[in-house]
């Protein structure tokens, strides 16, 4: 076989590679993208042209992009990969630009061979003027809107400017008081002020109002050194003077809940909420089995904590099995997005047409400050019969009922080979009843033992860092109650208990009030637990409970904080 084939090793060899060379070729694609759209006069971006194929984007023409922009520098690369016989190419081209001039620009198509990239709309505002009086370093914060509603997302931006090399660059942690602070996605660029290049740092961060009035966000502190060359070729740097600088205070009006708000519905303002439920597509199901029908509330501007829960009123017809509900926050630069996922599974009883009511969620939009809602329309459900079903009447009787023994005087050696068969199977019989005994005290001796070995046991409690900013079970708890929500109320209270039993060992979520001395809050902790785990359970008002959560607020995170040192945010030079 081998001797035979040998002579058109190389024919096939070449021949393959020709088909992955142009199989890449017809696939080949070139995309653009941009790190920023939001410029200043004399920012520098990054732009990124990147190909699946062999297009020499060296080769590209760059003149549409200069009629509005200034290449300052460019670099390229390339990587193959050979992976199961199959070749893949990519080419990255990056160019480091600047704009000419204000206004709205675009990054227009480029053609690399016969491939395009799209376009990209890029907004240039007026360079930025140094607002300190020193020319090497500012610091400043500002917000986007000077008024927000209760629970509304508010957005502020901490900018650092550098001319000069600093060592340790600290901020000081924003700490507000009757307020939630997300911290969201730094970043650190290049921009050019009065000729000067400068070190840009942009701390972002999501602040969301709990009270309704007046809400000071305080001056934050920045701190460096800066650091001096030695003055020759082989000398070390050494660190200079230390330099600081404080943000002004900022005052924002916090408005309340607008009076045309339902009374009935739970307070949510956001930019934007969506439904999604996974039983669009389904149309039929069988009667008997269990289908999981899963609804995604999804909020822009919100935290997952304040998400309601998702009202359903399913037929009777069906039997529902509700599953715990998913809630998690996913942050971008400019935002924070909130998810909750409650999955329940379903059976229908019988067959027919079952309808689904249609769901709907009230939030206040703050884009357009008006009442606004996310539908999820009804839908109808065909239940099919059972395939297992079968027609009314009687079953074979024949199929369920044993034939008589053998006679034991119609054959002797057939009845003699009857009983042996009869004992030996007896016999196996009690040998197994006898090891399944064993067996058994086995088992219930090793459990007697387990229990003793855990009462003897010396439970150790951990200790858990708690992290106010990013997930605080106290304010998961209030926002619960707002909602109504009593099982993730109890839940995020016992989150609480557990953190501060670090430094008081033993504390029970009854005894929370009690230990910062607070007679209401452990009446109205009773109250929750009685509507849960009561004889007689009821629906539970938590705006009470939440009131309270909210006064003893500073009391709850002395426990919970107690012992603990809360470092300043680091930033790393570049």
């Amino acid at each position: 076989m081998t001797k035979r084939f040998g002579n058109f090793t190389p024919i096939l060899w070449i021949t393959s590679f020709c088909l992955l060379h142009f199989s890449a070729l017809s696939d080949a694609a070139i995309e653009a993208r941009l790190d920023r759209t939001q410029l200043a006069l004399g920012d520098i971006v990054t732009l990124t042209i990147s190909s699946d194929g062999s297009n020499d984007l060296k080769q590209i023409d760059l003149a549409p992009l200069e009629q509005n922009f200034e290449v300052l520098g460019q670099s390229s690369s390339s990587n193959m990969q050979i992976i199961n016989g199959s070749m893949s190419r990519s080419v990255t081209l990056r160019l480091d630009i600047t704009p000419k001039r204000q206004g709205n620009l675009q990054i227009p198509v480029l053609q690399a061979g016969s491939d395009l990239t799209q376009a990209i709309a890029v907004s240039v505002g007026p360079p930025v003027v140094a607002t300190s009086g020193d020319s090497t370093l500012n610091f400043r914060a500002q917000v986007d809107q000077q008024a927000v509603y209760v629970q509304g997302q508010l957005h502020l931006t901490v900018t650092i400017e550098r001319a000069v090399n600093l060592d340790d660059l600290n901020v000081s942690e924003l700490n507000i008081e009757n307020a939630y602070v997300h911290t969201l996605e730094q970043q650190t660029f290049q921009r050019t002020i009065a000729g000067k290049p400068w070190i840009i740092h942009e701390l972002r961060y999501a602040i969301f109002p709990e009270r309704s009035g007046t809400l000071t966000i305080p001056s934050l502190r920045l701190s460096g050194r800066e650091i001096v060359g030695g003055g020759g070729l082989f000398s070390r740097s050494r660190s200079g003077r230390l330099l600081t600088r404080n943000t002004e205070p900022l005052i924002i009006e916090v408005k309340p809940i607008p009076y045309n708000y339902p009374n009935d519905a739970p307070w949510l303002v956001a930019e934007r909420i969506t439904l999604n439920d996974s039983l669009d597509a389904v149309t039929e199901i069988t009667a008997g089995q269990a289908l999981t029908r899963t609804i995604k509330l999804s909020g822009q501007g919100v935290q997952g904590v304040q998400l309601p829960p998702i009202a359903q009123q399913l037929p009777d017809q069906l039997k529902t099995y509700p599953d715990q509900p998913i809630i998690r926050d996913q942050e971008s630069r400019d935002n924070l997005q909130a998810e909750r996922i409650e999955s329940t599974a379903i059976i229908a009883s019988g067959p027919g047409n079952i309808t689904l009511p249609e769901i709907r969620v009230m939030f206040w939009n703050s884009k357009t400050n008006a009442l606004d809602n996310a539908v999820l329309p009804s839908r109808t459900l065909q239940v099919q019969p059972r395939a297992d079903q079968t027609p009314n009447g009687e079953r074979p009787r024949d199929a369920f009922v044993m034939g008589p023994p053998p006679a034991r005087d119609a054959n002797p050696s057939e009845a003699l080979a009857f009983d042996e068969t009869t004992l030996v199977e007896q016999d196996k019989a009690k040998l197994w009843r006898w090891v399944s005994a064993a067996l058994a005290v086995i088992w219930l001796i090793t459990l007697i033992w387990a229990l003793h070995s855990r009462k003897q046991g010396v439970a150790r409690p951990t200790s858990q860092p708690n992290n106010l900013s990013t997930n605080s079970p106290l304010q998961s708890a209030i926002n619960a109650a707002r909602n109504n929500d009593a099982g993730t109320c109890i839940q995020q209270l016992h989150r609480l208990t557990k953190n501060i039993s670090a430094e008081q060992p033993g504390l029970t979520l009854e005894a929370l009030g009690k230990a910062i001395n607070s007679a209401e809050l452990e009446q109205a902790i009773q109250v929750l637990l009685a509507s849960r785990y009561g004889t007689n359970p009821q629906a539970w008002k938590g705006n009470k409970l939440a009131q309270l959560l909210r006064d003893k607020r500073q009391s709850l995170q002395n426990l919970q904080l107690q012992g603990q040192n809360k470092g300043a945010l680091t930033l790393y030079p570049m």
